[in-house]
């Protein structure tokens, strides 16, 4: 990404109300790491990411490098996820580890 493409993305940035920025940032992480659709099944998964794409073609850049751009405006507990909300499939694998699996109770 070049200076000029920094600046636009910068900008963008600078104008998103930090709800907005934490969310989008949950999202672009999911993406990159390859999204769990039950998380985010309600926004529709597809269009986010056509906008995603769409906004980094604007700038210039990867999703990845739109996630990092974005992290570096979040606190650290945003970025390592402690904010973020459970996944059913995370909820089910500790209910699993901790009381076992129902088919083998």
């Amino acid at each position: 990404m070049d200076e000029r493409q920094a600046r636009a993305l910068d900008a963008w940035l600078t104008g998103l109300p930090p709800e907005a920025a934490q969310r989008y940032y949950l999202l672009l992480d999911e993406l990159c790491r390859g999204l769990d659709v039950s998380r985010h099944e309600q926004f529709g998964f597809l269009r986010l990411r056509a906008e995603f794409e769409t906004s980094g073609e604007i700038f210039g850049c990867s999703l990845e490098e739109l996630r990092d751009r974005l992290a570096q405006r979040l606190p650290e507990s945003v970025r390592n996820g402690r904010s973020r909300p459970r996944t059913p499939l995370e909820t089910l694998r500790d209910q699993i580890l901790r009381r076992g699996h129902p088919d083998f109770r």
